[in-house]
């Protein structure tokens, strides 16, 4: 939570050091239009924004009003994001994060591991009313909408690299240059070696490009969905060690859904490994 929250030093630098906004986001001509730039875009308002959003994002992980605080976080997060963004320097990568963090806030989040609900059990124990639910048909929308959201960003990437670039991208040549490009810049030594392997690099071409247009066979291939979640991770973390590229979020988010998208994925490889391998499983002991 702390990690990908946006930098609040950066944010007041930026406010600052600007007097008005080049490009203003969404959110961010919605706020202006009830509360001016000079009241609530100086250190002051910043960084007490920041602190409500922090100490609403303990509550979440905590579970203390799970719902209301996942909004509060979730809408400080989207609120410095954009901010950082109305300056004419757009990206991409924390856009999933923020409307998954307002998807929890819209699900049952906390009604079973969570502060909230202990207090729940308790209120009922004492009026001697009925246990509170503890399984929702709802607890999985965030989950799938996540999962419906990076269908479309994968392959919104891959497509437009096609388009405006044609089988030209897979000609090894572009990785290669844009692999060294990054890796020169931000001094990766992994990445200035792969960028000197032609034909390495035209098989990761290749292999980017059809993961992330077929990514949404996914969405309709549920079990095999675990093996696209884990080439995501392995495809960030790939980027990030080669050029530099810090989509930590959508690691996060891969890694989410591989955990938990489907709970019966792990058990059953692991049921089925240690069946072709009886020696991975441990022997039993009789008393």
């Amino acid at each position: 939570m702390i990690w990908f929250f946006p930098n609040l030093a950066y944010q007041i630098n930026l406010a600052v050091h600007n007097t008005a906004f080049e490009r203003p986001q969404p959110l961010i001509r919605l706020v202006t239009a009830i509360v001016p730039r000079d009241v609530l875009f100086t250190p002051g308002g910043l960084t007490a924004v920041y602190w409500v959003s922090m100490a609403a994002g303990v509550l979440a992980v905590i579970g203390l009003f799970t719902r209301s605080s996942l909004f509060v976080y979730g809408l400080g997060y989207a609120f410095f994001v954009s901010h950082a963004y109305s300056y004419a320097d757009v990206h991409h990568r924390e856009a999933l994060y923020a409307m998954f963090v307002l998807a929890l806030a819209l699900s049952p989040a906390g009604d079973r591991l969570s502060i909230d609900a202990l207090l729940r059990r308790r209120r009922a124990e004492r009026t001697g009313g009925a246990a509170p639910a503890d399984q929702s048909d709802m607890a999985m929308w965030p989950l799938r909408f996540l999962h419906v959201l990076l269908a479309m960003t994968y392959f919104s990437t891959g497509i437009t690299k096609l388009l405006s670039g044609g089988l030209r991208w897979i000609n090894g040549y572009t990785l290669q240059n844009a692999i060294f490009s990054d890796a020169i810049n931000r001094g990766i030594p992994l990445g200035i070696w792969l960028s000197h392997q032609h034909t390495l690099c035209i098989l990761l071409s290749i292999g980017t490009i059809l993961f992330e247009i077929f990514f949404f066979v996914s969405l309709f291939l549920p079990r095999l969905a675990p093996l696209f979640f884990l080439s995501g991770l392995l495809f960030h973390l790939g980027l990030y060690l080669t050029s530099g590229h810090p989509f930590f979020e959508h690691m996060l988010l891969n890694t989410t859904l591989l955990l938990f998208a489907d709970p019966d994925w792990f058990p059953a490889q692991w049921r089925r490994l240690t069946g072709r391998f009886p020696a991975l499983s441990p022997p039993l002991r009789t008393p």
